[in-house]
């Protein structure tokens, strides 16, 4: 088993719920689990790891800024509504050669990222990370529409 990028679908109350301990985030929908892409596609919109500034840093939240604690045996994220927002607009604007541009399975292969091996076919996976993004592009602009936030986890 890898470690999977998954996003929750959230309002205040839930995630009220969750800090205080009531509600368990294994007891959460998950809303979008982009499986193992999501260090990948943190690489490519933001050439870092971990980093990443605003609004495609907050596509894959792992910034300290969006550490909401950790729960359940695993570190979470928070975004909230306005942050869903403009991450949502920049995606909307992002277009597959804008991402062709930031792409390179070479350079994510030099740098260690997740879980890029030798080998790998790279016009393949950059279709798999054109996906994704369609994928939470829909999440996003669903939340945003509800006003909601989202929590992102590893699992």
């Amino acid at each position: 088993m890898g470690m999977s990028g998954r996003y929750v679908v959230v309002t205040d109350e839930l995630v009220q719920s969750i800090q205080s301990g009531e509600i368990s985030v294994h007891d959460c929908q998950v809303d979008l689990d982009i499986d193992k892409t999501w260090q990948m596609l943190q690489f490519t919109l933001n050439g870092s790891l971990l980093d990443g500034e605003p609004p495609l840093g907050y596509v894959v939240p792992l910034a300290s800024e969006h550490y909401l604690g950790r729960y359940d045996d695993m570190d979470l994220f928070l975004l909230k509504h306005k942050q869903v927002l403009e991450a949502y607009m920049a995606l909307e604007q992002l277009t597959p050669d804008d991402v062709r541009e930031r792409y390179s399975l070479k350079n994510m292969l030099a740098e260690g990222v997740y879980p890029v091996m030798e080998g790998w076919e790279e016009e393949e996976i950059f279709q798999e990370l054109i996906q994704t993004i369609d994928q939470i592009q829909a999440l996003f602009q669903v939340t945003v529409e509800n006003e909601n936030g989202i929590l992102f986890y590893v699992f």
